[in-house]
């Protein structure tokens, strides 16, 4: 059989699988759709080197502007995130910013397999990293209330997305996200509460426990506190998170595509950052809402490289010619 004639579908499980689609997006030339414009024209993608020093720079600011404008900033944050928690904790410190008029709100929380959402103090906590290498690293005086910190639980979990909604006026200044391996953000996978063909419903879902993907609990098998160590009989089984409403209330959005561990090389995000930016908008990639609203997309250079090297000498081609 010649290879030009066998031919492979996408697995049956996933849930986006429109080969023609995939095939083209694998051969987009990152370089060549930097500055084009997106469905809202007020989305932008930017090739950077480092997203986190991004990250970092952008949170710094915010939250200096509060202080300077004595203004309530309303944030989701993502986390575990430690190496930014501790930089901009320290730049705060060192510059002496208040961090008084923030109110922080989380993308996810781990949750067991009753939908008990694990608290602060628990080794499986996403939200200790923040109180640990943030709150903690303040200098006191610099510190937001501790009420503005604002937890997921599993009693606040079915309403967490009106707590944003009040908080911020209608919705939070600005999510901070970066795409799984699903295409999710936060916890949003294409499952449970969040399956439905139409991207108008989907933008209406708020925040509740889900169960994740079996590729999205092999992708936190990948964190730190996991080990890096692909333990995934150690990912606790479901996911307390925001929902796509929250999102689309945001005012601005920064997307961060960096993913990597204690210094491995980020590749595994460049299929799913091709489906985010440059698939269809559809609840079956979750991320590709990101496209509706104001925001940007920071990609590492690792990740904005050709997907596919091209093809390899055949190896048994000596051998039978």
């Amino acid at each position: 059989m010649s290879s030009k004639c066998f031919i492979t579908s996408p697995a049956s499980w996933l849930p986006y699988r429109d080969a023609k689609i995939l095939s083209k997006i694998r051969d987009i030339h990152y370089i060549d759709r930097e500055g084009s414009t997106f469905e809202n024209p007020d989305f932008t993608m930017k090739i950077v080197n480092d997203a986190t020093n991004y990250f970092a720079a952008d949170l710094f600011h915010r939250i200096r502007m509060s202080d300077v404008n004595d203004k309530k900033l309303t944030i989701i944050l993502p986390s575990p995130e430690n190496a930014v928690y501790i930089s901009v904790a320290d730049i705060l410190n060192m510059n002496h910013v208040s961090a008084r008029n923030v109110h922080v709100f989380f993308l996810s929380e781990y949750a067991n397999e009753n939908g008990e959402v694990a608290p602060v103090d628990s080794r499986y906590s996403r939200t200790a990293d923040f109180m640990r290498y943030f709150y903690e690293r303040l200098e006191p005086s610099l510190r937001m209330p501790e009420d503005h910190i604002h937890l997921i639980t599993t009693k606040n979990i079915s309403y967490y997305s009106d707590l944003i909604d009040d908080c911020g006026n209608g919705g939070a200044d600005v999510t901070y996200t970066s795409v799984g391996w699903t295409c999710r953000i936060a916890g949003i996978d294409p499952v449970d509460c969040y399956r439905t063909d139409s991207t108008e419903e989907f933008l209406t879902f708020g925040s509740a426990v889900v169960t994740p993907t079996e590729e999205s609990i092999a992708e936190d098998s990948l964190h730190g506190m996991f080990g890096c160590s692909g333990d995934i009989a150690n990912v606790p089984p479901r996911i307390a998170t925001i929902g796509p409403r929250d999102i689309a209330h945001a005012r601005d959005h920064v997307e961060l595509q960096f993913k990597t561990h204690y210094g491995a090389p980020a590749l595994w995000q460049r299929m799913s950052s091709r489906q985010m930016l440059f698939a269809p908008v559809t609840p079956a990639i979750p991320a590709s809402i990101l496209r509706l609203f104001k925001g940007i997309a920071y990609v590492n250079t690792e990740i904005a490289v050709d997907l596919l090297y091209p093809d390899d000498t055949n190896p048994l081609q000596e051998h039978f010619h």
